[in-house]
């Protein structure tokens, strides 16, 4: 019997079992290194991922915490500047452009996801 043969107690498939390293799914690769992943990457490049992301995160929170102290600061800066009178004035118009600012970036980054 062929590799190709139908087999009565199979309900009829083929059987096309062969040893051809190429009938593998393409998501597994062979990989002769002994540290590679399945995908073929060595495992080091996996921890290499990690630690990018992981300061990647961490740059982001950075700049949070700075765009928070930049905002009070500027914030408290109007207040010494300006006279009493005009604080709310200046406050509106500094929370304008920082809505504005945030808005353009919204919008930037829901065209480049989507």
């Amino acid at each position: 019997m062929t590799d190709t043969d139908t087999d009565d107690a199979t309900g009829g498939r083929t059987d096309a079992t062969t040893d051809d390293p190429s009938s593998e799914p393409a998501a597994v690769e062979r990989s002769t290194d002994g540290g590679a992943t399945a995908t073929g990457e060595p495992e080091g490049r996996d921890l290499l991922a990690y630690v990018e992301w992981a300061a990647f995160g961490i740059l982001c929170l950075l700049a949070l915490v700075a765009t928070f102290r930049f905002y009070f600061a500027a914030s408290e800066a109007i207040r010494v500047w300006f006279s009493a009178d005009f604080v709310p004035v200046f406050q509106a118009v500094f929370n304008l452009l920082v809505l504005v600012a945030s808005a353009l970036g919204i919008s930037v980054l829901v065209r480049r996801i989507a």
